[in-house]
């Protein structure tokens, strides 16, 4: 046990993973929750939405059960499938990016308000805040490391920020007096925004990893 935590204090990636399986716990209680909601309230837009996480939750799951089963091999073993892994995830989640464009849709096509009232609101602003500072930490320390897990972890971790926003817009928009034209349109840019940004992102780390991991 003590060399478990002796591991994860010194070996970057081993922490990462840690933090990764913790970070995951966390998304699939927000997954739970927002899909209660949805439930609850006939929202489409969060059903979406926990749908659209629970395959991020998935691919994060399936990536360190990856890594746990490829744990005594030896390292050329390890970056290959790691390589692998990563190639098949990151195409995963290009096709799922345009999936958002569903909920997107029903936010602002098919609005309601349900009145979640203030707890939902304050509860989502705190995962929006905790999903953007953990992003953000991750990613400047993972960025100096090339393990193809890591990254991917990373990756997933951004675009997470990214639809924590607009999750964050939705939930506000509908405790505070539902959707009328003004914030139909605001609902529309801020979603074409965001998904474009995610589509980018996802393209551009694709081809720049994909080069990065010849030299594995």
């Amino acid at each position: 046990m003590i060399k478990k935590i002796q591991k994860i204090k010194n070996d970057f990636s081993s922490r990462a993973i840690f933090v990764a399986v913790f970070s995951a716990a966390i998304n699939f209680a927000f997954i739970m929750y927002n899909l209660w909601l949805g439930i609850k309230f006939s929202d489409g837009f969060a059903v979406g939405i926990s749908i659209y996480y629970f395959l991020l939750f998935w691919i994060t799951f399936s990536s360190l059960v990856v890594e746990r089963k490829i744990l005594k091999q030896p390292k050329n073993v390890k970056d290959k499938v790691r390589v692998k892994n990563y190639k098949i995830s990151s195409i995963l989640v290009f096709v799922m990016d345009f999936c958002l464009i569903a909920p997107m849709i029903l936010m602002v096509v098919n609005p309601k308000d349900v009145g979640f009232g203030i707890i939902p609101a304050i509860s989502m602003a705190a995962y929006c805040v905790y999903k953007i500072v953990f992003a953000i930490i991750n990613y400047s320390k993972s960025k100096k490391f090339l393990n193809p897990t890591t990254i991917l972890l990373k990756e997933i971790n951004i675009i997470g920020a990214f639809v924590s926003v607009l999750t964050l817009q939705h939930t506000l928009i509908m405790t505070n007096g539902g959707m009328n034209f003004q914030m139909q349109i605001l609902s529309l840019v801020s979603s074409i925004v965001f998904l474009i940004a995610i589509i980018v992102f996802s393209i551009l780390s694709f081809l720049k990893n994909k080069k990065l991991f010849k030299n594995l």
